[in-house]
């Protein structure tokens, strides 16, 4: 570690400095998931050409996997993308690749990192993601229920005004405490 990375924590933070994370916590409130099944994860794996009896490698890179990532982002633009917790949604990666890949496309991401062995991962992903039709999740979801979801993008978009003026507070008060 640098003497120079203490430079972030000494400055003003603001409650909408962190509106990703709450974008994020809207989203997956919304966001459709499945049920865990054994043998639903295991053929998942498989596609993959891993054993999911064994430990997982990350399928952009091959180095251990530690988390999952969504493959298709759940928010979108601070909105619900219409991809959720889905088993084809949801791939065995490491932490460096997750943090590194963001909002970028997988493949796009595959193409930026370039492994060796590139043409083979895009080959298991297509596979993978050959039955994955989460996209329709948010069309379902505007078309059962229309009402509700403009109200969720009421209360949501209040949540962020109120934020917002905590903001606003926030600084007034730390100003006239350095006064």
């Amino acid at each position: 570690m640098k003497i120079s990375s203490i430079k972030k924590y000494l400055k003003p933070n603001t409650i909408q400095g962190r509106k990703s994370t709450f974008s994020n916590a809207f989203a997956s409130a919304l966001a459709p998931y499945d049920a865990y099944s054994d043998a639903t994860v295991a053929e998942a794996i498989n596609d993959l050409d891993q054993d999911p009896n064994k430990d997982l490698y990350c399928v952009y890179c091959g180095e251990e996997a530690a988390t999952w990532d969504h493959v298709f982002n759940r928010v979108v633009d601070g909105e619900f993308s219409g991809y959720g917790h889905r088993i084809r949604n949801l791939v065995p990666c490491c932490r460096a690749c997750n943090e590194r890949k963001g909002k970028k496309h997988w493949k796009t991401f595959l193409e930026l990192i370039n492994p060796e062995d590139k043409d083979l991962r895009i080959n298991r992903m297509e596979r993978f993601l050959h039955n994955h039709s989460a996209s329709d999740d948010l069309e379902i979801i505007q078309r059962k229920a229309p009402e509700e979801l403009r109200q969720f993008r009421q209360v949501r978009s209040e949540i962020f005004q109120l934020m917002a003026e905590a903001d606003r507070l926030a600084a007034v008060i730390r100003e006239k405490a350095a006064t």
